[in-house]
């Protein structure tokens, strides 16, 4: 199973797409901030700039990629033939997106305290009390950890349809 793990790491390193998506992801909270407008930093601080509905989209187009180009390549048969069980197969590509996915939370929360000090919107203090009655760096962190959740439940559904569409 690790050995199922480290290949499609492997794999996800040497692909274009992965290294690019950071900086999509960049850029599309830099918009996100000076669409949204300039007296919602709390709520921009919140929600990491949006990236939790950017997150989901770039990880459904890496795991729909990934996925399909195997089956498209027939290298997915090799994968099934070589490991002792099938699901060690398809569990590591799941645990492989999650894995990038969890970098791509880290690497949001990193981008949203470096856009908070841009002009593009007000400056607020990490300790002010914003929902829940939380600090609002409490509420950025569950709300990060809430979006993990929900996006692993995404993407386990996009392997579950690309599955069922490849068979």
């Amino acid at each position: 199973m690790i050995s199922n793990v480290y290949q499609e790491l492997y794999k996800l390193a040497h692909k274009k797409i992965a290294w690019i998506s950071p900086l999509i992801l960049l850029i599309l909270m830099i918009v996100t901030g000076y669409t949204i407008g300039f007296g919602e930093g709390r709520l921009l601080t919140m929600v990491s700039y949006d990236s939790p509905d950017w997150i989901t989209l770039i990880l459904v187009i890496v795991g729909a990629t990934t996925f399909s180009m195997e089956f498209q390549n027939n290298a997915i048969l090799t994968l099934l033939y070589k490991s002792p069980n099938k699901i060690y197969v398809y569990l590591s590509k799941h645990v492989m997106i999650f894995c990038y996915d969890i970098l791509l939370h880290v690497l949001a929360i990193l981008f949203t305290i470096g856009l908070r000090y841009t002009p593009m919107n007000a400056h607020v203090a990490w300790s002010t009390i914003y929902r829940y009655q939380q600090p609002l760096w409490e509420n950025m962190l569950k709300t990060s950890a809430i979006d993990l959740l929900t996006t692993m439940l995404i993407i386990s559904l996009v392997f579950l349809l690309s599955c069922l569409i490849n068979n």
